[in-house]
């Protein structure tokens, strides 16, 4: 490897002729004459191009045609090539396994919903049990005939007339209908 670059480095001329000699070739290269038209025109005149003569030019005037177009075909789902097979089967497989950890995590999070909504239930039952024990503890000592007292918004202590316990009862036999179910 050595030898080859110092051959190039004290010879810069043929490694120009070599940069220039490349190009040459393939334009001058079968395959890309291979893509060339010639024809001669009405004034006799020849043409080359990569492109099909104009509609009026007669097929005898026509020199030469392409022996191969080289132009690439669009690749179609019609047209998939064998090899393509396996990646789209692993794609259908990396995307039923995705879809596969999509319905678990969908049902993960409907059990973890569910599972709140049962919790939430259950401390309601318990609050309204709480309560309902609490407003009957209150109307049995309503009902036992003590004297009750109340503080009004003055802060003073003022004690419960018969309207006032017939009131206190139907807001407690209230609560009672509402947490004791």
């Amino acid at each position: 490897m050595r030898s080859l670059l110092q051959f190039a480095m004290s010879r810069p001329h043929v490694l120009l002729a070599a940069a220039l000699a490349i190009p040459t070739v393939l334009l001058f290269s079968p395959a890309a004459q291979a893509a060339q038209w010639k024809w001669l025109d009405a004034q006799g005149v020849v043409h080359y191009s990569d492109l099909p003569p104009p509609a009026a030019v007669p097929a005898r005037s026509i020199l030469q045609r392409p022996t191969q177009t080289v132009m690439p075909t669009p690749a179609t789902a019609s047209t998939a090539s064998p090899p393509s097979a396996p990646t789209t089967t692993k794609q259908q497989q990396a995307a039923s396994a995705l879809e596969k950890k999509i319905a678990e995590k969908k049902t993960a999070d409907q059990a973890a919903q569910e599972q709140a909504k049962q919790q939430q239930q259950q401390e309601q039952t318990l609050q309204n049990q709480q309560n309902c024990l609490q407003a009957q503890k209150q109307l049995q000592i309503l009902d036992s005939g003590q004297r009750m007292v109340q503080i009004d918004a003055q802060g003073q202590r003022v004690i419960m007339d018969d309207a006032q316990r017939a009131d206190e009862h139907a807001r407690i036999a209230g609560l009672i209908a509402q947490y004791c179910r």
